[in-house]
């Protein structure tokens, strides 16, 4: 019989929450008689798998799993398993917070105090400023994230809806807000559009150049879910300066870190006039508090010894 050995493949250097969970099951290093996987970033395939053919399970630390080829999991028999209800209360705050900072113009008005002292004295300025209230909330993907991004702006406006067709009928009355039945209805009524959806083959390049075109003029729109689901970053430069979108934020990119020849990217580094106030880029670190960490690694351990113990396995992918 193999003896289970537990090791983390990247990203993390002090394992003192995996050795208080996993005990001697823990190894510092991967090698041929490691058996469980702990996987942060590491891209998890066949190439991969070779060097360790003990594996006979594979968790993610995190929510995603797109860095991990579920197929050939499944070939092998590989158990694959997630960690999705660690940080939401993070995610959905910076959610907040991003809508809030756009919407209420802080980082313009930052600069405006900075440019002109007569701004403090009346100045005019036309900066298009509605009431957060009078703005619609659009959400694609109702899960733990969406659903609480909803629950934390119902008490600033009841104006909500979501588009997401996997979940059943009745979520709108759970959460008092309306459901779209498509996708264009929610885009073309919604000021402030969030994704939180997971990266699929549907959701891959979801946000292209038909996408925008649909969304409201004058919207915002908040990327907390996965780089790649927007199809090109030039195409949100474009809208951003045509002012068909006013605001864009995003803790996510297609490539990680971004290239420096991306031109959004590249704009907004270059702090460029035209996006002065109306982006916001956070290096994929929505998710992060002491907190929400703690309870990833803590979260993941025991779903090894779940494994190990042959109980139900809650958040199994394969």
């Amino acid at each position: 019989m193999i003896s289970n050995k537990i090791a983390v493949t990247d990203h993390i250097k002090d394992f003192s929450i995996e050795k208080k969970f996993l005990g001697d099951l823990f190894e510092d290093k991967l090698n041929s008689k490691t058996t469980i996987l702990l996987v942060w970033h590491k891209i998890i395939n066949k190439e991969f798998l070779q060097n360790y053919p003990l594996v006979k399970a594979i968790i993610r630390y995190g929510v995603g799993f797109d860095n991990i080829d579920i197929e050939y999991c499944k070939k092998k028999n590989i158990i694959v398993a997630n960690t999705p209800d660690y940080g939401i209360d993070e995610v959905a705050d910076s959610a907040l917070a991003m809508i809030l900072y756009l919407t209420r113009k802080i980082g313009s008005l930052e600069l405006l105090a900075k440019e002109d002292p007569n701004y403090w004295l009346g100045k005019e300025f036309n900066l298009k400023m509605k009431r957060l209230n009078k703005l619609s909330l659009g959400i694609i993907g109702l899960g733990r994230i969406g659903g609480s991004i909803a629950k934390k702006f119902l008490p600033i406006s009841k104006n909500i809806g979501f588009y997401d067709p996997y979940i059943p009928n009745g979520y709108e009355k759970v959460f008092g807000i309306k459901r779209y039945n498509t996708l264009e209805a929610l885009l073309k009524e919604t000021d402030i559009l969030s994704i939180n959806t997971p990266l699929t083959a549907k959701t891959r390049n979801m946000v292209n150049k038909d996408f925008l075109s649909k969304m409201k003029k004058g919207s915002y729109l908040i990327n907390l879910s996965r780089g790649p689901i927007v199809e090109n970053q030039k195409l949100i430069l474009e809208y951003l300066i045509s002012n068909h979108l006013e605001g864009y934020a995003t803790d996510v990119w297609a490539e990680e870190p971004p290239s420096i020849n991306d031109e959004l990217y590249l704009s907004w580094l270059n702090n460029e006039e035209k996006l002065k106030g109306r982006i916001i880029v956070n290096p994929h670190t929505a998710y992060f508090s002491e907190e929400a960490l703690y309870e990833s690694r803590s979260k993941a351990c025991l779903t090894c010894l779940d494994i190990v113990n042959n109980r139900f396995i809650n958040n199994r992918i394969v």
